[in-house]
């Protein structure tokens, strides 16, 4: 999706933009905006996440599938810089699709090695009601925001669009979905870092091969509507949540907050 020179000059989208998005994501299950964040403040996300991410790829094994980990982000600089959390662009489109009072509740990465294999097809959420035959509003929706280009040959995300998201609550089961998931559309979402992938949780999708010789980091964030609780999972310090902006603490509010 195109984003004005002056909805990026002023770090503003303006209504009919989020209204468009948003729509985007209801209908087709997600929507892309191209190389929103700097490649000044990319390339430092980059060189800090990969020292973690060596350091815990060490002595952890992969946990995503063959060459392939999940790993949670530590609640520090610079992965809470305002351009992460408090996205301008982002976030409106997340109040238009989940209400004002919406929340994070993830708060980590995915990054394919070389060698990676793909990954079965799967949502990221479980039907809510697996004996109804209904299909519900969104009620997560997914910010990726990648910190190299994904590109064809580097394990990019592959999306089934165009109403996967919209599956009945009792058809969302993954012998379903390895079936179905064969005779339908997909395409790779192919996008320069510092891109943000807005995606409603229930999309199919999986991660593919990485046969680059470069690990290929993808920032995930989760954001829910106000009433759907889960364990906390982001551990955050009182001295550190006391120091985020009042939009900031209102999305965390929720999580373990701990002195």
């Amino acid at each position: 999706m195109k984003i004005s020179h002056e909805e990026i000059s002023n770090r503003t989208l303006n209504p009919e933009t989020v209204r468009e998005a948003a729509d985007q994501v209801r209908v087709n299950g997600f929507v892309v905006l191209e190389g929103m964040l700097s490649k000044e403040k990319v390339s430092g996300l980059h060189a800090v996440f990969m020292n973690l991410f060596e350091a815990h790829i060490a002595k952890t094994e992969s946990n995503r599938g063959k060459n392939r980990t999940q790993m949670f982000l530590p609640f520090e600089g610079p992965f809470i810089d305002p351009e992460i959390v408090t996205n301008p662009f982002a976030l409106p489109i997340m109040e238009e699709l989940l209400g004002k009072d919406c929340a994070i509740k993830y708060f980590a990465s995915d990054t394919p090695l070389p060698g990676s294999d793909y990954q079965a097809v799967h949502s990221d959420m479980k039907a809510l009601y697996p004996e109804s035959s209904v299909t519900l509003p969104t009620t997560g929706v997914v910010l990726n925001i990648p910190l190299v280009d994904f590109r064809a040959d580097n394990g990019p995300v592959e999306i089934w669009p165009g109403g996967t998201h919209l599956i009945p609550e009792n058809a969302n089961r993954p012998e379903h979905i390895q079936k179905l998931a064969q005779q339908m559309h997909s395409e790779p979402v192919i996008m320069p870092a510092g891109s943000l992938l807005i995606r409603d949780i229930r999309m199919w999708h999986r991660g593919t091969p990485n046969q680059s010789d470069a690990a290929r980091p993808n920032l995930a964030m989760v954001y829910f509507r106000s009433w759907f609780h889960t364990e906390p999972k982001i551990a955050i310090p009182r001295t550190t949540y006391e120091s985020l902006s009042e939009r900031a603490k209102q999305l965390f509010r929720f999580e373990h907050i701990y002195e």
